[in-house]
């Protein structure tokens, strides 16, 4: 279980870091500026978010479902909208995270718990947090940053998918409350969950997702915001048969990103991030490759990728030396977090 544990960690973190070099490119441009494919961490160039960053550090996709499970661990609080804004504010508190990375619905949360009117405009507020659209477009309010922060409550129910929903739920409403938000966020945290069974295979963590984000559709469509979009789960049934239909990776990737997409929105993000998994087998590491070099929204598809191969295979999965660079390039301590996590879901 502690290998599963310090897995989705590192897994999740080394998706983030080495995906923040590729992000907003298209893959032919990903190949250009990289000379071929990105495997390894590299330094983020000056046109991307992560620009003035170090290879190897990480962005917000990682940094806060990181300080949300410190949040827990040292408070030991139920999951709760209540302490997922403070858990988030905690993170805001950070000006190198908040500033650099804060993404286009956490900013005006975070603005709107801070009740800083003069930083967020007429139009900036998503669902019961206000009700207006970011230029008539609604996949501003459904935008993945909850589904990249969804796998600690996955990790903290081991095999109890329903648990695993209920807490997903509670949070996301904290900062992304409409239902295809909340849909996407529990297809993870449902994986993560089956994931960190000890027999299990990449068909039964699929369907769990699967199950997560049917289950988060429905109850997200009694409590969150309505707005016409496209069904997480219908996409990611979509994504299950691009990837099981071709035998080469790189062609499905290319699939995915041209029929599902790979941009900000959670139905795009979260099932291209299945979809990834589900044609590397589950490999760890190349389900962080392919999410990596898929283009656009890269550090939140290769998080996703890399918590799910994670949990899957547990951390002897993960090339050899990246945790050191984790640890030091972002001052974290990922072996005694585990550590802690393990000593609490194991006691």
């Amino acid at each position: 279980m502690y290998k599963k544990i310090l897995g989705i960690l590192l897994g999740a973190a080394v998706g983030d870091a080495m995906g923040s070099a590729t992000e907003l490119r298209s893959i032919r441009q990903i190949q250009e500026t990289f000379n071929g494919k990105v495997t390894d961490f590299r330094t983020p160039p000056n046109d991307t978010i992560a620009k003035g960053r170090k290879a190897g550090m990480v962005t917000d996709a990682f940094s806060i479902p990181y300080i949300l499970i410190q949040y827990k661990l040292r408070t030991n609080v139920s999951f709760s909208t209540e302490m997922a804004q403070e858990a988030l504010m905690e993170w805001a508190s950070n000006e190198e995270w908040f500033e650099n990375f804060a993404g286009m619905t956490t900013r005006k949360v975070i603005n709107r718990l801070k009740e800083d009117s003069s930083k967020v405009s007429d139009w900036a507020y998503a669902g019961h947090l206000g009700n207006k659209l970011f230029k008539g477009h609604y996949y501003a309010l459904s935008s993945n940053g909850a589904a990249t922060k969804a796998f600690p409550m996955g990790l903290f129910n081991p095999g109890d998918l329903d648990k695993a929903i209920d807490d997903t739920i509670a949070v996301t409403m904290s900062s992304h409350d409409d239902k295809y938000s909340i849909s996407g966020a529990c297809a993870v945290a449902a994986a993560v969950s089956k994931a960190m069974e000890e027999e299990v295979n990449v068909y039964d963590i699929v369907q769990a997702g699967l199950y997560g984000a049917k289950i988060g559709e429905e109850r997200g469509a009694k409590i969150g915001l309505h707005y016409p979009g496209p069904s997480v789960q219908k996409r990611m049934d979509m994504a299950v048969n691009i990837a099981v239909k071709e035998g080469n990776t790189d062609i499905i990737m290319k699939k995915l990103a041209d029929i599902i997409g790979s941009g900000p929105a959670i139905s795009e993000t979260v099932p291209s991030a299945f979809g990834l998994f589900i044609a590397n087998n589950g490999n760890t590491m190349e389900s962080i490759f392919g999410g990596v070099n898929i283009g656009d929204e890269t550090s939140a598809i290769a998080s996703i990728s890399g918590a799910l191969g994670g949990a899957y295979n547990g951390v002897d999965s993960i090339t050899e030396g990246y945790q050191e660079v984790i640890e030091e390039k972002n001052r974290m301590n990922l072996s005694d977090i585990s550590e802690k996590i393990y000593r609490r879901i194991c006691k």
